[in-house]
């Protein structure tokens, strides 16, 4: 199709694309002009429904989003140069495909040899960086929240003496959260005397001005690559973790909604298609077929007629 390869000209020349992008252009709407020509289809709004339908059974969501990204930015060009009656994609809706990821958790057997490691590291240098990052590893195990959350948590907002942390979350709202467990709040304490940051967060960096999410993110990816887990484990599988084990104990899942600072009840709930382990271990240690077992298979003769 010549008006493709003079608007890849186009973007080349006027727009300074990369030739990666190019690429990703040239594919993209070489596959679109292809479908029509293979089906002899009109460039109009059913064409474009038509092979949306087409590319989410053969694509990712992201790359459906990609190649439909191409489409709309050569309909652009088209419309200005005159060269389409109509935009096919006005007013047009169209439904990709999401897949339902579940959240990825961290066996509880995982996050306790993170932490094991995390003290054993304190324990040898009371004084060292091992202390911060086992502070760290405690708050997200402790809270579950967001790596965001605990980057900028400020030292005034808690009170490590009963415990209480209070949050400002995602659209300024304040939730408060208890750490109850002794060996947390110890660690804490300790972490604490060393005073916050120059910005007055609680956890701090090297040169103490505040602990950046990234180098959250780097401290619990230390600790999951030192007890050889096999996937990468981020701050948010933490809290994805909390939240499940939570679940799986019989908490209300409105109360778990109230701990993560969700504003919907259906982001939480999310976590009830995640506890299949605890639905498992149900079934199998307190189903009533559980409780007698049979020798022999029973024959007719063994029940009485009617």
């Amino acid at each position: 199709m010549q008006a493709v390869h003079e608007y890849l000209c186009m973007c080349g020349n006027q727009k300074n694309l990369d030739p990666k992008a190019l690429k990703a252009y040239r594919i993209d709407l070489r596959q679109f002009t292809g479908y029509l020509a293979g089906r002899d289809a009109a460039f109009d709004r059913a064409a474009v429904r038509d092979y949306t339908a087409c590319m989410n059974r053969k694509f990712k969501p992201r790359t459906v989003k990609r190649k439909l990204a191409s489409i709309r930015a050569f309909v652009t060009w088209l419309m200005d140069e005159q060269r389409l009656a109509q935009n096919p994609f006005e007013n047009l809706h169209l439904k990709i495909q999401e897949p339902a990821l579940l959240p990825r958790i961290i066996p509880l057997r995982v996050v306790e040899q993170m932490l094991s490691a995390a003290h054993q590291a304190m324990q040898r240098q009371p004084a060292g960086r091992a202390l911060c990052e086992t502070a760290v590893m405690e708050t997200l195990f402790a809270t579950g929240m967001r790596v965001s959350e605990l980057s900028g948590l400020k030292a005034r907002e808690i009170d490590l003496k009963d415990g209480v942390i209070r949050i400002l979350g995602k659209g300024s709202k304040e939730r408060i959260l208890h750490i109850t467990n002794a060996e947390v709040l110890s660690v804490l304490r300790q972490y604490a005397e060393c005073g916050p940051s120059r910005d007055g967060t609680f956890f701090h960096s090297r040169d103490g001005g505040r602990l950046s999410e990234q180098s959250i993110r780097n401290i619990v990816r230390k600790y999951g690559e030192l007890v050889n887990y096999p996937l990468r484990i981020t701050p948010h599988m933490f809290r994805h973790t909390v939240a499940t084990l939570l679940l799986e104990q019989d908490v209300d899942i409105r109360c778990i909604q109230q701990i993560l600072g969700h504003a919907s009840i259906l982001t939480t709930q999310i976590y009830t298609h995640v506890a299949g382990a605890k639905q498992r271990e149900i079934m199998e240690t307190r189903h009533p077929r559980n409780g007698f077992s049979l020798n022999q298979s029973a024959s007719a003769a063994d029940y009485p007629r009617t």
